[in-house]
Parts: structure tokens; sequence; C-alpha cells
């Protein structure tokens, strides 16, 4: 007689059956963390851009101020006040008959 080997029970693995919303909520987390770890990685780079645009706001400020003082000066430089007075500062001019006193004591 023949000895037949006896058979060793298989152990059945479950498997995992794996649908289209796992997949779905999977690539939504990994998304979510590469979007978020990104954002953090360039948030020193909007900080300084933020920085920037502040620093040329001010400066179009000031800018936009000094346009405003040209455009006064522009009105005045036809009178005759505003000739005399820059005869006066700038060229260190006087009328006929004027004295000039110059202060000497170094006190403004």
């Amino acid at each position: 007689m023949k000895k037949t080997p006896k058979k060793t029970p298989k152990i059945r693995i479950p498997k995992i059956r794996l649908n289209a919303n796992f997949f779905i909520v999977l690539a939504t987390v990994v998304l979510c963390s590469v979007l978020v770890v990104k954002g953090i990685m360039y948030q020193p780079a909007i900080s300084a851009y933020d920085r920037k645009a502040e620093e040329t706001k001010t400066e179009m400020e000031y800018e936009e101020q000094k346009i405003k003082e040209i455009d006064e000066n522009k009105k005045n430089m036809d009178t005759d006040e505003y000739k005399e007075k820059i005869a006066r500062e700038n060229l260190g001019m006087m009328k006929k008959g004027e004295v000039m006193f110059v202060d000497i004591s170094g006190q403004e």
C-alpha cells in the first residue's frame, strides 16, 4: 500500500478589498499634507514680499508728497515774490539800498 501524504490545511489570508473611495481619501490626505508642507516652506518668502510691498507703499507715499510740493512750487514760480525769494536765498542777492546783517554768534 502506498502511503498518501497528508494534506496540510491551507491557511486563508483574508484579502483586503480596496475600493475607489479608499484611494480618493488617500489621495486627498496626501495632497493636503503636501500643500501644508509647501505652505510652511514658502512662509518666509511670503513674509519678505509683504515687507517689500509695505516699503514700496511707503516710498510711493513719499514720492506722491514730493510731487504735490513740486506742483505747488510750479504754481508759484511765475510770481515776483517767488523770484525774489530764490534770488535772496540761493543767490545771496538784495535790493538796492538794503543792508545785509550776518549773525556771527553761531546760534540759529
